[in-house]
């Protein structure tokens, strides 16, 4: 069940963090009959937060980094499916990196991806229920006000 204070809480870290998303297709190379190919098995949903460096030198990894990582990671968890479906989803490990980006703006960014997959049937290609989950997560970050770069 979601609070207001918790939704709260979450709108000040998309603020505090001038966090944006974008959503970009999976793929793995998959062999069918002696025969590799990329198959589009999933979407990489990453979330993109900024953070003040102060008077540091920005270093990739530092402190402020590893806790931007985690305050966005706490918008991850709360959009992601709660009930049992047959997609599953992944928050990836923190690549303690900072990320440029010239648009619209230069900024360095955290991010972090979840990955939404098939929970068995892993080299099938994106279907309804992968879709469907992508969808409830876009509706909750536009709920707290996170937009799609």
């Amino acid at each position: 069940m979601q609070t207001t204070d918790q939704i709260d809480r979450l709108r000040e870290i998309v603020e505090t963090h001038d966090v944006v998303y974008e959503v970009h297709p999976h793929e793995d190379v998959v062999k069918f009959r002696n025969e590799s190919k990329r198959v589009k098995n999933g979407f990489d949903l990453m979330l993109c937060g900024t953070h003040d460096h102060g008077h540091s030198t920005m270093t990739p990894g530092c402190e402020r980094c590893v806790d931007t990582f985690h305050e966005v990671e706490r918008i991850a968890r709360w959009i992601m499916p709660t009930d049992q479906r047959d997609s599953y989803y992944e928050i990836l490990s923190f690549d303690r990196a900072l990320h440029s980006v010239r648009r619209p703006r230069r900024r360095l960014e955290v991010d972090l991806t979840v990955r939404i997959k098939h929970r068995s049937a892993w080299a099938e290609p994106i279907d309804e229920c992968e879709r469907r989950c992508l969808r409830e997560m876009e509706d909750k970050l536009k709920l707290l006000g996170v937009p799609r770069r």
